[in-house]
């Protein structure tokens, strides 16, 4: 089954998010949003409009927890990939959106993790959050040790197509 969307988000106006950021999580579950990430733009402009500066978190690849921003999540929830039956495509969406919520950082620039995320990915007293091109990871330190992080680095079949 080919994994590539028949519809992807706008490259010109996608954000690109790269590089990790450990922030300490208060007693109400909030997390600094790292400055670079905030207003969906990667912090390149402030939020113009109710959609932008806006979030989706569901769960995410690999045991994560993904942070998209907004505009980009509403693109992919309605994209329906190629060989995906409707059936599969309608039951895949309303399982995403039975486990996602909007969020939005506040004046401060912090984010609430959800108490189901929290629960699930074992968040306690840090997140880390790591760029992953258009949207980010949310991860507990200890835990993206055992998801192929290993070493911290890429496979070489994977750097030498990045640099080729």
């Amino acid at each position: 089954m080919n994994s590539e969307p028949t519809a992807a988000p706008n490259e010109e106006q996608a954000p690109t998010f790269y590089g990790s950021h450990t922030r300490k999580v208060d007693a109400k579950g909030r997390f600094h949003l790292p400055f670079q990430f905030r207003g969906g733009k990667s912090g390149e402009e402030e939020p113009t409009d109710d959609i932008q500066g806006q979030y989706m978190i569901s769960p995410g690849p690999h045991g994560s927890i993904a942070l998209t921003p907004l505009e980009i999540w509403l693109k992919r929830f309605h994209t329906r990939y190629e060989g995906q039956s409707k059936d599969k495509f309608i039951i895949n969406k309303r399982k995403m959106s039975l486990s996602s919520s909007q969020l939005a950082p506040d004046k401060q620039g912090r984010m609430a993790i959800p108490l189901a995320f929290k629960t699930k990915m074992g968040i306690d007293k840090e997140v880390l959050v790591v760029g992953m091109g258009t949207n980010m990871e949310l991860w507990a330190p200890a835990k993206i040790t055992g998801a192929d992080a290993g070493d911290q680095s890429p496979s070489e079949d994977y750097l030498n197509d990045f640099f080729e």
